[in-house]
């Protein structure tokens, strides 16, 4: 009968470790096969007057055995993870992994932040239960999840949550089985075969007239939140991020009080979580900073803003909670979630601003290179350029797609600025 091949260096099954007391009081453990690094078969024997020496003599001789015809160095080569492991010792090794990679300087702050977050529950009142992966998966075994079955249902289910949350799991959940595949648990890891997520998440898709002018129908009718129409129309008029329109303060705008000149917004901020809270960072998550010229309609609904809610300084915000400081993502959410929850317009994110910008300019303009430029991509960079001075006397380029962006302001708002301006309390819905 064939016996089992046993991996080089490594520990024989456990079930073979099993001392036997011999009728005179002696524990032994005799002849237990294994190999030694190099490959080759050998018996390693153990004796003691307790079960426990008898074991700590067998390992003593097991490891002078191992190394038999090896130049190799002595070292433990006991798995680190058993497919019978908890799921949460491996999200929990490789977090602690991340954080020494950060600690070296081979990832940034920001990075690290997002990985606990998908992670682990936040320890902040008021924001758990959101899906995370330790939450949903830490109580099952690596053999359970380790499945590619399991894993590719688990994507589907939290897409249907948040495709942004289901890209989060995804890549780390990827890491993670590496690690795990590294460590010997699989020869291929289960993620290979698990289709990877649609880099878009079937969300993109531009506001129509109709649409446009029913959101600010909703907006009047529900919201409580007097920043929330100004900002839906900041990111409908420009195409910017929503994380970098609440990275905007009041003296991004160059030319406000101007009746000549178009007003100019400096793109070049982002909101991002550290430690102490919610702090502005200098840049753009993704890209160069830019500057864009506003459609007169926009410029004129800032301008209303600021004086509504009269700032002190020009370094404040233009968006503020109720508590003042910047906005956060889950106030944002939290606030669209009120305005469209079980109307026609439940699937509008504020991301779709700016899928409606790039189609409404590429449409006008048969221009593609003029959209890219309109949102800060680089390979529009050249294109739709104009230079404007700032306060300082520099010259800085700037996207003019001014008139072009004219016409995608919602029918009932131009009415209102046409007939009359803004009144005192336009933003009080």
């Amino acid at each position: 009968m064939a016996q089992e091949s046993l991996e080089p260096g490594a520990l024989p099954p456990a079930t073979q470790l099993n001392p036997v007391k011999g009728a005179d009081g002696v524990w032994r453990l005799t002849r237990v096969r294994h190999r030694t690094f190099s490959g080759t078969y050998v018996r390693t024997s153990g004796s003691g007057r307790t079960r426990k020496e008898c074991l700590a003599d067998w390992n003593a001789r097991f490891e002078k055995n191992r190394q038999k015809s090896s130049s190799r160095a002595a070292r433990d080569t006991a798995r680190e993870f058993e497919h019978s492991d908890k799921m949460s010792k491996a999200l929990d090794a490789w977090y602690r992994r991340e954080v020494k990679r950060y600690e070296a300087g081979k990832i940034r702050e920001q990075s690290l932040h997002n990985y606990r977050r998908w992670i682990y529950e936040a320890e902040e009142r008021g924001r758990r239960g959101s899906v995370k992966l330790m939450k949903e998966l830490g109580h099952l075994t690596i053999r359970e999840v380790g499945k590619p079955k399991f894993l590719a249902d688990y994507f589907e289910d939290v897409t249907e949550i948040g495709p942004s949350i289901a890209a989060g799991h995804y890549m780390i959940l990827t890491a993670v089985f590496n690690m795990l595949t590294v460590a010997g648990l699989f020869d291929v890891s289960p993620m290979h075969p698990v289709p990877a997520l649609d880099a878009g998440g079937g969300k993109q898709r531009a506001l129509t007239s109709a649409e446009r002018d029913t959101f600010l129908d909703l907006l009047e009718e529900r919201s409580t939140a007097e920043w929330l129409k100004p900002f839906w129309l900041t990111l409908l008029g420009t195409g910017i991020r929503p994380g970098e329109a609440m990275a905007l303060r009041w003296c991004d705008l160059a030319h406000l009080d101007s009746d000549d000149e178009a007003v100019v917004m400096h793109v070049c901020g982002a909101i991002v979580t550290r430690k102490g809270g919610r702090v502005r960072q200098p840049r753009r998550k993704r890209g160069e900073n830019y500057h864009v010229l506003l459609p007169e309609w926009l410029a004129e609904v800032l301008w209303a803003w600021r004086d509504w809610v009269g700032p002190r300084d020009v370094q404040e915000p233009l968006f503020q909670g109720a508590r003042g400081g910047w906005l956060s993502t889950p106030t944002m959410s939290r606030a669209l979630g009120v305005v469209k929850a079980g109307t026609e317009l439940e699937w509008f994110t504020f991301g779709n601003c700016r899928d409606t910008v790039a189609t409404h300019v590429t449409g006008k303009t048969r221009d593609p290179k003029r959209a890219s430029a309109q949102l800060g991509h680089s390979a529009g960079s050249s294109t739709a350029l104009k230079y404007y001075i700032d306060r300082e006397g520099y010259q800085y380029p700037a996207v003019d797609n001014e008139a072009v962006l004219e016409s995608l302001a919602p029918s009932k708002l131009t009415l209102k600025l046409e007939s009359g301006g803004l009144e005192p309390d336009w933003f009080r819905v």
